[in-house]
């Protein structure tokens, strides 16, 4: 029966240069356990497995035959390539992904947010929402920003002729982040491109809407879109979003005529507001607020 060794004795700490803190980093076996070595059983597996048995008479193990690495021949079909790869293909023909580079803005970072009723002036309110008085949002903190708003509402109109009834919803929102930011500001912009362009076909709804193609208000913050929507019951608005630095903003413009001055008045008695009025009274807006915002 074949015995396995003893285990090698433990060193003394004398042997061990920092006293047996950490061993030596070379590979060579020190003088006393030489002949413990030269005696143990040697197993090696190249192959298949040979065992070499400790020679009793001998101080030093029979030599081991030197083991064949060659690949066996193979009976390959015709047209497969004979010949092996010597080599693995090095690291660097490995095709790498570069990351995703991070999000930038000329606008400084903004810590928090302001009183968003403060942020247009009164001779604008004046001209997009005649009469209108502000009112602050019901935004909350949340889902990682600061939030606030403002809503401008009309409460008091003429009794007699038409009634422009209008009305302005900014809401800001301040995230720790450009990315951040800039990650809130496409998530609002594909569900406005998912609408853009199409139009209400559910029978179940009274006043179905449609929803115009969206457009780009060049030149306000680092992007802006908005998009124009209409519905049965004749209201129209407009929707719009823009991202500069690590702020969003929301707008939302209503307009509504009513010619008879009943403000009542569903369908087709009253006056949609064309789009390019109340596209051009929301890029007011956003322009306006992204100033007020940044400067």
């Amino acid at each position: 029966m074949i015995q396995s060794p003893d285990a090698p004795p433990v060193p003394p700490q004398s042997y061990w240069p920092d006293a047996g803190s950490r061993p030596p980093s070379g590979s060579k076996p020190p003088g006393w356990a030489k002949g413990i070595l030269a005696g143990a059983t040697v197993v090696t597996l190249v192959g298949g497995l040979s065992v070499g048995l400790r020679n009793a008479g001998s101080s030093t193990p029979p030599p081991l035959a030197e083991p064949s690495l060659a690949p066996p021949s193979l009976d390959l079909p015709s047209g497969v390539p004979s010949s092996l790869p010597t080599s693995l293909p090095s690291e660097s023909a490995a095709v790498s992904e570069s990351p995703t580079p991070s999000a930038t803005s000329t606008y400084p970072p903004l810590k928090a947010v302001p009183e968003v009723c403060d942020l247009l002036p009164a001779n604008l309110i004046a001209k997009l929402a005649p009469k209108a008085v502000s009112e602050p949002g019901v935004q909350k903190d949340g889902y990682g920003a600061l939030r606030k708003g403002c809503e401008w509402t009309q409460k008091t109109w003429n009794k007699t002729g038409t009634v422009p009834l209008r009305s302005i919803h900014l809401s800001v929102n301040v995230w720790p982040s450009v990315d951040d930011a800039r990650g809130d500001f496409e998530d609002q912009i594909r569900s406005m491109k998912d609408m853009a362009g199409t139009k209400e076909e559910n029978p179940g709804l009274r006043y179905l809407s449609t929803y115009a193609p969206m457009k780009d208000f060049a030149g306000v913050g680092d992007e802006a879109h908005a998009m124009y929507t209409s519905n049965l019951k004749g209201t129209t608005n407009v929707w719009a979003e823009v991202v500069a630095g690590n702020a969003t903003l929301e707008i939302r413009y209503f307009g509504t005529d009513f010619p008879d001055g009943d403000i009542l008045a569903q369908g087709d008695k009253v006056k949609p507001v064309p789009e390019d009025v109340l596209m051009k009274g929301a890029q007011d807006v956003a322009t306006q607020a992204v100033k007020a915002l940044t400067s």
